[in-house]
């Protein structure tokens, strides 16, 4: 069986665990959650470095599957999680390991190697929508996923910066934070031209239900993104009013509610359908959203937002256990058809 792209979800559903086992170990002051949120990182980090060389492996076994992957449009689309992942290593590696100036430098660096590869598959994407033959059900959600990686490599540079860390140069912080708006800009716009593509194309071929949900994590990294703009006011290099950024997140709460119930309202109408791989996008964006709401009660200490981030984990964890049968099926399935 040969592992694609479509597998990088998986990895990113792992590292989720750790995720909500580090903000609920903050919520409500439980070093045992965030014993387990490390040792979960580590075993994400064995899971990527798994895929990743069995990935690798089946391009190099098969040189043929490389041009067929560059023809499909999804496989494209997901490979863009491989920054991503990059980005969520780094930001995991300041919480549970540590950082001097000399890793805060090597992060900065994994940080850009994240970022190119991020932005690479992105405009290649666009590249391809423009010039590829396209099938209607190619135009699915998955498209607007090398836009959202491109707007989460907010999650380690939030954490890699001044004011959070003090290492990083403010040359650096400037150029960083610059890449942050400019990437907030090119997201919001494809998230507005493609995702209405690809909504239209869902209404029309209706497709997997999962990827419904990937609109979550497009409002959702907006919103983490611009409520932490003002956190480097203090540059006075550009000025972004932290009522005005608190006011935008909850706004764009505002479609992340209603997505992700409709979205939950559809997994749990339609979860007798065939087993596929694309039942992990349900994490990925959940764990985004879990983060975003995070964030939102941490800057206005409205309760609701706690008890809804704590919800949404055990969402996650039910899903994750789900999405781990679903993928042990279509392994056992696969290999009884050798």
């Amino acid at each position: 069986m040969r592992v694609s792209s479509e597998w990088f979800p998986f990895v990113i559903g792992t590292f989720a665990l750790s995720l909500i086992s580090w903000m609920n170990s903050i919520l409500f002051n439980n070093v045992l959650l965030f014993e387990i949120g490390k040792v979960i990182y580590f075993l994400a980090i064995f899971v990527f470095l798994s895929i990743l060389i069995l990935w690798v492996k089946g391009y190099i076994e098969n040189r043929q599957s490389v041009q067929e992957d560059l023809k499909n449009l999804t496989r494209i689309a997901f490979s863009a999680f491989l920054g991503v992942i990059l980005f969520i290593i780094g930001f995991f590696f300041t919480v549970y390991i540590g950082v001097n100036a000399n890793t805060a430098y090597a992060l900065l660096i994994l940080y850009f190697i994240g970022y190119s590869e991020v932005f690479a598959v992105n405009v290649f994407t666009g590249y391809k929508l423009f010039t590829q033959t396209l099938r209607q059900e190619d135009l699915n959600y998955s498209i607007i996923v090398p836009s959202i990686a491109l707007s989460a490599n907010v999650i380690l540079s939030a954490h890699l910066l001044p004011p959070y860390l003090p290492y990083i140069s403010s040359f650096w912080t400037r150029v960083v934070y610059f890449i942050m708006l400019i990437s907030v800009g090119i997201t919001f716009f494809q998230f507005m031209f493609l995702g209405s593509i690809a909504l239209l194309s869902h209404l029309t071929f209706k497709g997997y239900p999962s990827v419904v949900m990937i609109p979550v994590g497009a409002s959702s990294i907006l919103a983490i993104n611009i409520l932490t703009f003002p956190s480097y006011n203090f540059l006075d290099f550009l000025y972004f009013p932290e009522k005005v950024s608190i006011t935008l997140g909850i706004i764009l709460f505002g479609f992340e509610l209603w997505n992700l119930t409709v979205g939950l309202i559809i997994a749990i109408s339609r979860r007798n359908l065939k087993p596929n791989l694309a039942v992990w996008a349900y994490v990925f964006p959940l764990a985004i959203s879990s983060l975003s709401d995070f964030l939102l009660y941490q800057l206005t200490s409205i309760t609701f937002f706690k008890y809804l981030e704590l919800t949404l984990s055990i969402v996650i964890v039910l899903f994750y256990i789900y999405s781990m049968r679903i993928t042990f099926l279509i392994i056992k399935r696969r290999e009884n058809t050798r």
